[in-house]
């Protein structure tokens, strides 16, 4: 092809047909420009393509780990429930000063129970490393933001305030009340490494005391109430931010398949 190009160009040269020539020449460059314009476009669309790839599998990513992190967050808070169970009981029991049975031993040991959900951020994290920009959806961008943003800062200084809570509880109440944080045979829990084996165990020193101690009695019916406000009402709003996302990514990725 280059060969009868150049060809071209020799004739019309020999032959002095020099403004024939530069029309060639003329043509011949506009023709190099629409090559190199269709090479540019035709590398653009495949980037383009190769983003949107990307970004379909960030988004799949995203609404895995949503889920994931959803379904064990159910699965845990229906174990933190027991604890909400075990503050009525104790409080029941020993406001109506009734006798120390030995069930109220776990009980007393679910109340040192903490709040620890999953925010899996990995996702989030090799989004950030690669380019927040990836997804195109401003709007769900923002809300991916948003989520990842509010866990980090809100949603843990809740956790960090209960959690913290319980361990001044362990320094300032159970340390003189109880004769040890956690008994309890933990034989069946090594063997099976299933938490639903391990039955925390706190024997009160001296239960009838333990009824008229008002410091301890004010922690406990507390404790009732910042588990509403501190557990459960974060633990609802996981799950309405955590549904919202996900509804919002499987939008995104029905648009894709259009």
């Amino acid at each position: 092809m280059i060969k009868f190009f150049r060809k071209i160009r020799q004739n019309l040269l020999s032959e002095n047909k020099f403004s024939k020539y530069l029309l060639y020449a003329i043509g011949e460059i506009i023709l190099v420009v629409i090559g190199i314009l269709i090479a540019l476009s035709i590398n653009n669309w495949n980037e383009k393509e190769k983003l949107k790839t990307e970004e379909i599998k960030f988004l799949k990513n995203f609404e895995q780990s949503l889920i994931s992190d959803i379904e064990f967050n159910n699965f845990r808070f229906d174990k933190y429930e027991l604890t909400k169970e075990s503050i009525s009981i104790l409080i029941n029991h020993m406001e109506q000063d009734l006798p120390y049975q030995d069930s109220l031993k776990y009980h007393f040991g679910r109340i040192t129970n903490t709040w620890t959900p999953k925010i899996n951020t990995e996702v989030f994290e090799a989004l950030k490393s690669k380019d927040l920009n990836l997804i195109s959806n401003d709007g769900l961008r923002d809300k991916l933001i948003s989520y990842y943003s509010w866990s980090s800062t809100v949603l843990d200084a809740q956790i960090n305030k209960y959690v913290q809570r319980i361990e001044d509880a362990n320094s300032t109440i159970f340390n003189t009340r109880f004769s040890a944080l956690w008994n309890g045979n933990y034989e069946k829990y090594r063997v099976t490494k299933n938490f639903d084996d391990l039955e925390l165990e706190m024997i009160p020193n001296n239960y009838n005391e333990l009824k008229e101690d008002k410091v301890f009695m004010y922690f406990l019916r507390s404790l009732k109430n910042q588990f509403y406000w501190d557990i459960e009402v974060s633990q609802n709003d996981i799950n309405k931010k955590i549904d919202d996302l996900i509804k919002s990514i499987d939008s995104e990725l029905k648009t894709r398949k259009e």
